[in-house]
């Protein structure tokens, strides 16, 4: 469909919910949500960068805020490099298919973990078991409307918006422990440019919020981008699992 005309079909559609809404669940904002998630399920590879914020919450201080700068490449379906510099240090996540290396930059010492054989289940399970979050992973799981449709109260769009020069579809939602916010890019691919997520149910109420950039489709990497070497003098580590602390 020309995608001039999707939008006005957006739009019309969002002005019928406004008039006769009977659902908490907006038909356009679920439409918008499957349009992006399709498109990036159909990638072979991809690339972008997040800035992300976050706060912790200190017992004398309140909550304070934190920030990350990642790159992220991923090659379908057992590829993918993250480099991170922030308040957590500089760190490098390689995966190719069967081990994920971690690497910390700040102390030259690295892990290997024995991994799963996909990114998206890679990611589910490095998560939970070593709680090591990676920038904007929700975005890249086949179920994410599903997930999404499963906990959301509420879940509206709001018309378009822009984050910094880039025209965006806004879309709010709410669910019984946070309340969270998507920018859309109003463009061929539909990709995710911002996100917004409060947790209203922890205390003082933190926030994420990330940003998404310079995304590359379908680029063509290198294997070696991908192969993960010790530099000289790299001190191999144990990671411990969360449950172990």
């Amino acid at each position: 469909m020309n995608k001039r005309l999707f939008l006005i079909l957006l739009i019309c559609l969002s002005v019928a919910y406004s008039k006769g809404q009977s659902s908490k669940i907006d038909t356009v904002a679920v439409s918008i949500l499957d349009h992006m998630s399709a498109t990036i399920g159909d990638m072979s590879s991809c690339s972008f960068s997040v800035k992300s914020n976050y706060d912790v919450n200190s017992e004398k201080l309140g909550l304070i805020k934190h920030s990350n700068e990642s790159q992220v490449f991923l090659q379908g379906p057992d590829n993918l490099l993250i480099r991170t510099e922030g308040d957590k240090g500089s760190r490098s996540f390689y995966y190719n298919g069967k081990t994920l290396n971690y690497y910390s930059n700040d102390r030259n010492q690295y892990a290997e973990i024995e991994s799963l054989p996909t990114i998206v289940s890679m990611i589910d399970t490095i998560n939970k078991k070593y709680g090591i979050d990676f920038p904007a992973a929700d975005f890249l799981y086949p179920t994410f409307v599903d997930d999404i449709l499963a906990d959301a109260n509420r879940l509206v769009f709001l018309g378009m918006t822009k984050v910094g020069d880039k025209e965006c579809f806004h879309i709010a939602g709410t669910s019984d422990d946070r309340t969270f916010q998507f920018w859309i890019s109003d463009d061929a691919f539909y990709l995710p440019i911002k996100v917004v997520i409060i947790y209203t149910k922890k205390d003082k109420d933190p926030q994420y919020e990330a940003v998404l950039s310079d995304w590359k489709v379908n680029p063509s990497f290198p294997d070696a981008l991908f192969v993960f070497r010790a530099p000289p003098g790299a001190r191999k580590i144990k990671l411990i699992p969360v449950a172990s602390k």
